[in-house]
């Protein structure tokens, strides 16, 4: 089936993800390599000016990275057909001449070519349908600072004149960020919220010095909230009972008021059903 939601053309959904990503490991998310005016170490975390202030914090496009790579990564554990690495750039051609006759059709039959991360992601010549805000510390935090030593690769031995002080968040450090949704059908959120399982679990890591046990985050899901066109009609989430399938790959999501984060739970189910016949 060509599905509909795969164009921008029209607002189906769209649902935020209120994200507190807070570190159990040390967090550094670097700035370009030198001393700054607001740190003396050689590596210095990246850092904004908010009211005077210069805080660290995690941009949105390093965690769009993360979520991709586990994204593609559960996909093909999944044995799902079609995941590429970062786009299918042979479409491209084809595309352009169809947006260029504005044909709709034929738009809408090369993009479902496209394999399921990039539909989500999007790729160099399609807009993505996910959204991450960049994350900003909501909490006291501290900064730690490491030495380290830089070997020569090839003889195994210390760098001369190889010291350097790298610096960290310190663990307990809690950042405040939103995701969008836009227009995703109920599998692919599914999809969403198992990347953000295995970042829970700590399979997944954020930042640098992964392999020096930095970067373990947990990604708390504070609340959903959207909007959903019915009929023409705007409504708030609040204000329906289900989440419609949005292709004959998907299933309904029953939202359970009470429980609003079990949209979450029920998608990852759906994924599951939607891996299991896109073999």
């Amino acid at each position: 089936m060509n599905a509909d939601w795969i164009l921008h053309n029209k607002l189906y959904r769209s649902i935020t993800l209120d994200v507190n990503y807070v570190n159990k490991s040390p967090l550094r998310i670097g700035a370009s390599k030198g001393r700054s005016l607001t740190s003396l170490v050689d590596l210095a975390v990246l850092r904004i000016n908010i009211n005077g202030k210069e805080l660290p914090y995690i941009p949105g496009s390093s965690l769009k990275g993360v979520f991709r790579s586990t994204a593609e990564n559960i996909a093909r554990s999944y044995n799902i057909s079609n995941i590429c690495y970062g786009g299918q750039e042979g479409l491209q051609e084809e595309l352009n001449n169809a947006t260029k006759n504005n044909d709709i059709e034929r738009i809408k039959e090369i993009l479902n070519k496209l394999c399921l991360c990039c539909k989500i992601f999007g790729s160099s010549s399609y807009a993505s349908h996910i959204i991450f805000s960049d994350a900003y510390v909501n909490n006291n935090f501290t900064l730690g600072v490491k030495t380290g030593i830089a070997i020569n690769r090839r003889s195994g031995s210390v760098k001369k004149g190889a010291l350097y002080e790298v610096e960290y968040v310190n663990p307990g450090a809690s950042f405040n960020g939103k995701i969008i949704l836009n227009n995703l059908p109920n599998y692919a959120i599914g999809l969403i919220a198992k990347a953000i399982d295995h970042i829970n679990s700590g399979i997944v890591k954020i930042g640098g010095f992964k392999s020096r046990g930095f970067g373990e985050v947990e990604c708390k899901i504070n609340s959903i909230s959207g909007r959903v066109n019915i009929d023409g009609s705007i409504k708030d989430l609040s204000e329906i009972d289900k989440l419609t399938k949005l292709d004959n790959n998907d299933k309904d999501i029953v939202i359970d008021k009470n429980n609003i984060l079990g949209i979450l739970d029920q998608a990852k189910v759906i994924f599951d059903e939607y891996a299991s016949s896109n073999r």
